[in-house]
């Protein structure tokens, strides 16, 4: 296990200022409807040299400061809930219970994906997004 880490450890040591600007920018992208926080900063680790494996784990890397800020927000909006009357007191058990449910399915999904991403290539995820973006279109000009 230790030997693992330090192996990806090592890969991400190799990565630049310049180079993790780029990814930096690749996430900014996200704030664009239908772009992939994941995929954006995985496809330019993977432009940039990045082993598969590396760019991915260096993806979820980058997004914990976004869950952080995310769970700091949550948990203002239940204090302001709380405040006001618009959760009960009674409710409060669902808020830990559904984080430790997304926290281990989190971990599950993370752990499937890094094992996906050794043996497979991306191809996958690209076919995914453009067969969506084509559904979504037929759905848009139907209306």
């Amino acid at each position: 296990m230790a030997d693992h880490l330090a192996r990806h450890l090592v890969e991400l040591k190799g990565l630049t200022f310049n180079k993790v600007l780029a990814i930096g920018f690749a996430q900014a992208l996200a704030i664009f409807p239908g772009v992939s926080r994941s995929g954006s900063t995985i496809t330019t680790g993977l432009a940039l040299g990045l082993k598969r494996e590396a760019a991915a784990r260096f993806s979820f890397l980058l997004s914990a400061p976004i869950i952080a800020g995310a769970g700091l927000k949550s948990l203002y909006d239940i204090y302001s809930g709380l405040k006001t009357g618009a959760i009960a007191q009674n409710e409060l058990i669902l808020f830990p219970i559904g984080l430790v449910v997304a926290a281990i399915s989190g971990y599950l999904c993370i752990r499937f994906l890094l094992n996906y991403l050794q043996k497979h290539n991306t191809n996958i995820f690209a076919y995914y997004r453009w067969a969506l973006a084509v559904l979504v279109a037929i759905v848009a000009l139907a209306r």
